[in-house]
């Protein structure tokens, strides 16, 4: 009668012999999942010990897959590249941020480690040393090893991810800080001041004021103002309105790249319009002067190409009053956040953020409120009722 063929998983006899002095090695063959018939050995100091070291190994062996780049014996310095190929859809400056992240963080510290070799609390240990310093870095990091994990638990070389278990960093409200109508009519005093000063030679802000009133019109990210082109704005329509379709991208963000437009917003998000208010109209209407053509830059440097938030961010601190020194460019999103959160209500501060959740809006650009709502005829509705 032949012998019974074993079903992928499982393994024949445990055969131990003397392979030297004090020393013994045990045998088995073992079928996995990919069919092949495989011969493992371990050794132990005598016939138990032996099979005893093959019967763990057993239970707690992965089988390798055919043909597979990542197993088992996969140290995390080779990991990486292999996940970071497989990012096809990531943006090159996110995919700068996560190879600098592993450069500092990863390559020398834990590249060396094979997969199976760092644990949640090796995890947990090495990630905590990163957030003592920078807890935005841990955070970025932590993403890095996250999607590492994962490609390895897809590859079948773990059960489960175990940087899920780590502690997450940076997961508290951001504390946002919103204008208030008194200190958003001084700010715009002072960048007007700031323009309008005396002086020799070519002055930087001088676009400025229109660049403030079209960030508190909107509530878009300051990049996304300054991807703007004459061709998403239409000023004639009622109402007046205007698109974001990109991104500005600055110098240095993407490795060896100058400033440029990204045609395509943050994420792959959608294109989204906005109703514009007159403040923006108005600040429109002043640069329209200078357009030349639909396809040209809303904000323009003095040679008519794109304008780099980073002359602008200098311009606004330069501009401000000591007071109002806690201002940037991204001040105005969760201003607008709120502004329409008091009078419109949450959801339509989220479509105004363009936010996919809500939970975005709430937990990051909304500030808290400490005050209830006048809630008494509600409240005395409920307690005469029987």
């Amino acid at each position: 009668m032949p012998r019974q063929r074993m079903i992928p998983g499982e393994w024949g006899k445990i055969t131990v012999k003397p392979t030297g002095k004090g020393q013994f090695t045990a045998y088995t063959y073992v079928r996995d999942e990919d069919g092949q018939r495989r011969k493992l050995e371990r050794r132990g100091a005598s016939e138990e010990a032996a099979r005893r070291n093959m019967l763990r190994h057993l239970k707690s062996r992965i089988a390798p897959l055919a043909d597979a780049v990542i197993t088992d014996r996969t140290t995390l310095a080779e990991l990486f590249p292999i996940w970071l190929a497989t990012k096809t859809k990531l943006k090159p400056q996110s995919r700068d941020v996560y190879q600098y992240a592993w450069n500092r963080h990863g390559r020398r510290q834990i590249g060396a480690l094979r997969i199976r070799e760092l644990p949640t609390s090796r995890a947990e240990t090495h990630l905590g040393k990163i957030a003592a310093r920078s807890e935005s870095n841990a955070k970025t990091f932590r993403v890095v090893l996250l999607g590492m994990f994962a490609l390895a638990v897809r590859y079948d070389v773990l059960p489960v991810n175990p940087i899920r278990e780590t502690s997450r960093t940076g997961g508290k409200q951001s504390g946002a800080r919103a204008l208030t109508p008194d200190e958003f009519a001084t700010l715009r005093k002072a960048v007007r001041a700031y323009r309008d000063r005396k002086g020799f030679g070519p002055r930087p802000g001088r676009q400025l004021p229109e660049f403030v009133d079209v960030l508190v019109s909107t509530g878009w990210r300051p990049n996304e103002v300054l991807s703007l082109r004459w061709s998403d704005v239409d000023l004639l329509a009622d109402p007046p309105t205007i698109t974001t379709t990109g991104t500005m991208i600055d110098h240095g963000a993407v490795k060896g790249e100058p400033l440029h437009r990204q045609d395509s917003r943050k994420g792959d998000a959608p294109d989204h319009t906005v109703i514009i208010p007159r403040l923006a109209v108005e600040a429109l209407t002043i640069l329209f002067g200078s357009a030349a053509g639909p396809d040209s830059p809303v904000f323009t440097n003095r040679d008519g190409g794109w304008m780099s938030l980073a002359n602008l961010r200098r311009s606004l601190r330069a501009a401000l009053p000591e007071d109002l020194k806690w201002v940037t460019p991204r001040s105005f999103r969760p201003t607008v956040a709120t502004v329409v959160r008091d009078d419109l209500g949450a959801s339509e501060a989220q479509a105004q953020l363009s936010h996919a959740k809500l939970a975005t809006t709430e937990r990051h650009y909304l500030v808290r409120r400490t005050v209830g709502p006048d809630a008494r005829k509600a409240l005395d509705r409920f307690a005469k009722e029987k």
